[in-house]
C-alpha cells in the first residue's frame, strides 16, 4: 500500500505543482505540507484532509485511506524532561528513547505575551512516531 506522503507527493506531481504552490493553492502552511511528504503526520485533520482534496482534485477518503493510524507508547515524563535541555544545549547524536534511532532536533524561538524570549526544545524520530513538540 502507498503511505500517505508517497500518495500526496505523487498526486502533487501529476498536477504539475511545487511544494509550496500546493501548499497556496489549499490554504495549508508549507510546513505542515513538508511534514506530510516526509512522513512526520501519518494521520491528518480533517480540515487538512479536506483542503488537500479539493487542491488535488480528489476525496478526502482517498486521501483517508492513505493515512495510519498508530498507537502511542507512553514515554516516562522524566525521560522527555531528560532530552529537553539536551536538545537546548544543542547536544548531537541523541537517539529516540522507543526505538534508539537517530532524533532530528531543533530548537523554536517564540515570545511571550510580555515580549520574553521562549525556547522550546522540539524533537522527533527519523524511524518510529516519537516527537516533542510543546
Amino acid at each position: 500500500m502507498t503511505s500517505l506522503a508517497e500518495f500526496i507527493q505523487t498526486r502533487r506531481e501529476q498536477a504539475g505543482y511545487s511544494l509550496s504552490g500546493l501548499a497556496a493553492r489549499a490554504s495549508i502552511d508549507i510546513e505542515v505540507l513538508d511534514d506530510i511528504e516526509s512522513g512526520k503526520d501519518l494521520f491528518l485533520p480533517v480540515s487538512v484532509r479536506q483542503k488537500l482534496a479539493r487542491a488535488l482534485k480528489c476525496s478526502p477518503t482517498e486521501i483517508k485511506k492513505h493515512e495510519r493510524e498508530y498507537e502511542f507508547e507512553i514515554i516516562p515524563e522524566d525521560i522527555i524532561e531528560d532530552l529537553k535541555p539536551r536538545i537546548l544545549r544543542h547536544e548531537t547524536n541523541l537517539k529516540c528513547p522507543i526505538c534508539g534511532e537517530p532524533l532530528i532536533t531543533r530548537v523554536a524561538s517564540m515570545y511571550d505575551l510580555d515580549d520574553n524570549l521562549v525556547l522550546l526544545p522540539k524533537a522527533h524520530c527519523v524511524k518510529c512516531t516519537f516527537q516533542i513538540k510543546e
